[in-house]
């Protein structure tokens, strides 16, 4: 990662992207479930209810561990500019 003055911040929104295309499977499920009847569709329905609880879990834990690395490179980067700071001049600070 190149050095800047800048933060650096993590990108989130591919994980918004993905959510909104879990919409379209959504209706891809439903379109299907409302032409397929039995032990399958039974079978199928649960399985993708169960897929779509999955893919909420997994990105509510994406989205917050890249929310804390942000947070983190944030610290990093005021931590960085203070102890530059006081090397360039540290007789000034005692």
């Amino acid at each position: 990662m190149a050095e800047s003055s800048e933060y650096v911040l993590l990108d989130t929104k591919s994980f918004d992207t993905f959510m909104a295309q879990k919409e379209s499977l959504d209706d891809i499920v439903k379109t299907l479930l409302s032409n397929w009847v039995g032990e399958g569709a039974d079978a199928f329905e649960i399985d993708a209810k169960k897929v779509k609880a999955n893919i909420n879990d997994i990105y509510d834990i994406l989205k917050l561990m890249c929310d804390t690395l942000t947070d983190c490179r944030q610290i990093f980067d005021e931590c960085d500019k203070a102890l530059g700071d006081y090397n360039r001049n540290p007789e000034a600070n005692k």
